[in-house]
């Protein structure tokens, strides 16, 4: 029997995940072509459901998304902002079909409500988005491929995120580092196929998942590129003053084969604080099932107390790898992390 997923309380205002999926015998299906392609429906199915992609990072056989999904509203918006969510995903062609069909006065009101709820029960649900998602690039890759059957290894993972404290902006980093750690290039910032690497080239959308992750972190109000630079401030420019990521690494160098120059940490540098501790795998992250501060994994807990179905109220674990560390995971991973 499947594990129940965990999500957001009900009368949070947003949930925040951080999901993670592979292919199917992690085969090095995503290369340059098929990364650029599942980033621009990642883009546009996000646009399609009203969430937020916080950011991202995509590697050769699987993803990291970092997601604000919104609690949703009772009700579908109104057809103007619909009919915008909808040309996200579908041609104009459609699109002029179902606005005319929604402008349409000689159409019963129960029938145009049945198409609002048709488009609408698909929106604003983390499950759907990356059911979705995961779909229509399967399609598009098989059909390219001349191939068949599944591509993904298996459904994706999740793990709900506490908004305050640091967990959400430690997280953000651990993503952002997935290039760095796996020796694909020496600084974050020059792997383009990731969030953090797309806003430093001033990628708008990507400025705009900073801009919402500072927001809900620092409860600034800044504008992207202020909140690009303060998340940097806060972690990166720390490490890159401390020498971790390597200026030598060229620019262009996004490929999946690793350098000499860019496999793994530096030993002979400092002890870079958090970056140094992030730079290696953190299990933690991607099954500790809930993460962040003591308060908020009990409150989940509490609200899925049924989700362990054990008769004890599971506890907090704090993440062991993380020194001076206040994030805590709600399933214990003792023995079950590894480094690279």
């Amino acid at each position: 029997m499947r594990t129940r997923r965990l999500k957001a309380h009900p009368d949070a205002s947003s949930g925040f995940y951080h999901c993670m999926s592979r292919v199917v015998d992690r085969q090095l299906v995503f290369g340059d072509v098929e990364k650029e392609h599942f980033a621009s429906l990642m883009r546009q199915y996000a646009r399609f459901c009203g969430i937020q992609i916080l950011t991202f990072c995509l590697m050769g056989n699987h993803f990291h998304l970092l997601i604000e999904v919104p609690k949703r509203p009772e009700s579908p918006p109104n057809d103007a902002e619909l009919i915008q969510r909808i040309g996200a995903i579908y041609s104009p062609v459609h699109v002029e079909e179902i606005r005319k069909q929604l402008a349409n006065t000689s159409l019963l009101s129960i029938e145009k409500d049945a198409l609002r709820q048709r488009f609408w029960k698909r929106m604003g649900d983390l499950s759907q988005y990356l059911k979705e998602l995961k779909q229509r690039f399967s399609q598009w890759h098989n059909l390219r491929q001349g191939r068949r059957g599944t591509l993904w290894e298996e459904r994706f993972k999740s793990v709900l995120i506490g908004a305050d404290g640091s967990a959400l902006s430690t997280i953000a980093a651990y993503i952002d580092l997935n290039p760095v750690r796996a020796g694909l290039v020496a600084n974050p910032a020059l792997y383009r196929w990731s969030g953090y690497g797309q806003a430093m080239a001033g990628r708008p959308e990507a400025l705009n998942g900073y801009q919402a992750l500072v927001m809900v972190r620092d409860s600034l109000s800044l504008n992207p590129a202020q909140a690009l630079k303060h998340y940097r401030a806060g972690l990166f420019e720390y490490a890159e003053r401390r020498g971790v990521f390597s200026s030598a690494h060229s620019r262009n160098n996004t490929t999946d084969k690793p350098s000499a120059s860019a496999r793994g940490p530096q030993k002979s540098h400092k002890d870079p604080g958090l970056v140094h501790q992030l730079l290696h795998r953190i299990r933690y992250f991607t099954d500790g099932a809930v993460i962040g501060t003591r308060s908020f994994v009990e409150s989940i807990a509490l609200h899925h107390q049924n989700w362990l179905q054990r008769k004890r109220q599971p506890s907090p674990h704090p993440v062991s790898n993380l020194e001076k560390s206040m994030i805590f995971s709600l399933r214990p991973l003792r023995g079950m992390t590894a480094r690279g």
